[in-house]
């Protein structure tokens, strides 16, 4: 369906017309669009552009739900106030409309008028084990287990013929990396050392590694991370850590790949690492204006296409093109170059230390492509948030901030707002990825931990596998990008600090 709104609302007069953008090729970038003009739109236009948008949000479901009746029952249906429970239809509830984590906020009288409410079903044995505390009733039943494990979290100890039971279950994954990282759930971290590690594949295996450590069971964390089947960088370097066996370091040193694994390996024995250029010779016409977002869009599309990534880097031969090149080669080299590019922008008023951490935050954020767009509509060079832009930068067209110039403008300050709150390159990086209030509430308690594995056990506790990577990533880039800037400095120096 295509439709034209007749009165468009003025923040939307220097950016793309909604028939252009139902034009658009699915993606992120479109869906972005959509949302724009479904937050803007007042008539009754607003259920046909909820409908175009291919990756559907439950707050996006919100504000069709302020317009249309049939749409807010929907939304309250699976957004149940647990105060008012009892207005809606039990069937609401148990459609996954009740939340069990709801229950720590209610007594135990309301909990009883819920259960009698209800009929009986999955959602009413599950809500009588929580209020009876009769946990065990959920062991031979993985599904009612997980439902309670992983939603209500309750801190207690599973024997060891239940735990080797659960572990059966691909869900496993997400209470180990939960309960590890959760200070309330000691009787569960406990009773994950009575496990059968050898049954895990290696990922699961390096998170009971660190439960261990966490218990002092230091010698267990060593005999699990030994049975990993393919060792990953992490791996050697948290054997390297319990065991000092040099073996384990040269593992790392001989990997080219720079990681923050590897950097450290690298520092500590003194070794030189290898950072790898890449000639341009501006022979090729660019193929993509890097800075338009359907360019981009077509960019990995052909990506995807391509079998000869070497043939393909050549036809990127530009510096207009010198990030989608260095994405190729990377792809062509299958990960085993360096390539830390520093394309060329207005950083005048940054010093050095500031430089590169917006080099390193760029590097990880869009690789240097400035006409991103994520799936959380983060857009841009710098991947800056809708809401970001609007408190800071009300007055910019959105559209201008696909423009590596108006992006890195405004992410300046950002970021200079950021270092001036929490100084230390790794916690603005976890702030610039996951929010400075993310960071105050999830982050830095984690930092309290002591111990001769610090600060890498606190890096391996940050609760978001994403921040916790992301973290890591920036930090090793912000090294790499000082030195290239002529301040030397090394992961060593930042992490005693």
């Amino acid at each position: 369906m295509r439709f034209i709104l007749f009165l468009l609302p003025i923040f939307l007069l220097a950016n793309p017309s909604l028939d252009e953008v139902l034009n658009y090729p699915k993606s992120y970038y479109r869906d972005f669009w959509l949302t724009e003009y479904l937050k803007n739109s007042k008539n009754e236009k607003a259920e046909n552009i909820y409908n175009e948008i291919t990756h559907k949000k439950s707050w996006q479901l919100k504000l069709l739900a302020n317009r249309y009746a049939h749409y807010k029952n929907i939304y309250n249906c699976k957004h149940i106030n647990r105060k008012n429970w009892s207005d809606y239809p039990y069937t609401c509830i148990l459609e996954n409309g009740f939340k069990l984590t709801d229950l720590k906020k209610m007594d135990s009288e309301e909990i009883k008028s819920l259960l009698n409410y209800i009929p009986k079903s999955k959602i009413k044995k599950e809500i009588e084990i929580i209020f009876n505390k009769n946990y065990k009733r959920s062991f031979k039943n993985l599904d009612i287990f997980y439902d309670i494990f992983l939603k209500y979290t309750p801190n207690v100890e599973i024997s060891e013929f239940y735990i080797n039971n659960i572990i059966k279950d691909r869900r496993f994954r997400y209470l180990l990396r939960l309960t590890i990282r959760n200070p309330k759930l000691n009787n569960i971290k406990k009773s994950l050392l009575n496990i059968n590690y050898k049954m895990l594949n290696d990922k699961d295996k390096f998170d009971l590694a660190l439960n261990a450590i966490s218990l002092n069971r230091n010698n267990l964390a060593i005999k699990i991370l030994k049975s990993a089947k393919h060792k990953r960088n992490r791996d050697n370097f948290w054997l390297y850590l319990l065991t000092k066996d040099k073996k384990y370091a040269k593992k790392l040193l001989d990997n080219k790949r720079l990681d923050f694994y590897t950097l450290y390996i690298y520092e500590k024995f003194n070794k030189k690492y290898k950072l790898d250029k890449i000639k341009i010779s501006n022979k090729a016409k660019p193929l993509y204006n890097i800075n338009n977002p359907l360019d981009v869009i077509k960019f990995y599309k052909d990506k995807y296409k391509i079998k000869n990534y070497y043939q393909f880097a050549k036809k990127l031969d530009n510096n207009k093109t010198l990030p989608l090149k260095a994405l190729i080669l990377d792809k062509a080299f299958k990960y085993t170059k360096n390539y830390y590019i520093m394309p060329n922008y207005n950083l005048k008023d940054l010093n050095v230390s500031q430089k590169a951490l917006f080099y390193a935050l760029a590097r990880q954020e869009s690789r240097f492509i400035p006409a991103q767009t994520s799936r959380s509509y983060a857009i841009g060079l710098m991947q800056m948030m809708p809401f970001l832009i609007r408190n800071f930068h009300s007055k910019e067209d959105m559209e201008s901030f696909f423009r590596a110039d108006v992006n890195v403008k405004y992410a300046k300050k950002h970021l200079k707002w950021l270092i001036k709150r929490l100084k230390h390159p790794l916690f603005v990086s976890y702030a610039y990825n996951g929010g400075i209030g993310f960071t105050k509430r999830k982050v830095l308690n984690y930092f309290k931990f002591k111990g001769k594995f610090e600060p890498f056990f606190s890096m391996e506790m940050v609760p978001y596998s994403e921040s916790r990577e992301y973290g890591k990533k920036v930090l090793t880039n912000y090294v790499i990008y000082k030195t290239l800037l002529g301040e030397k400095t090394t992961l060593h120096q930042l992490l005693n600090r």
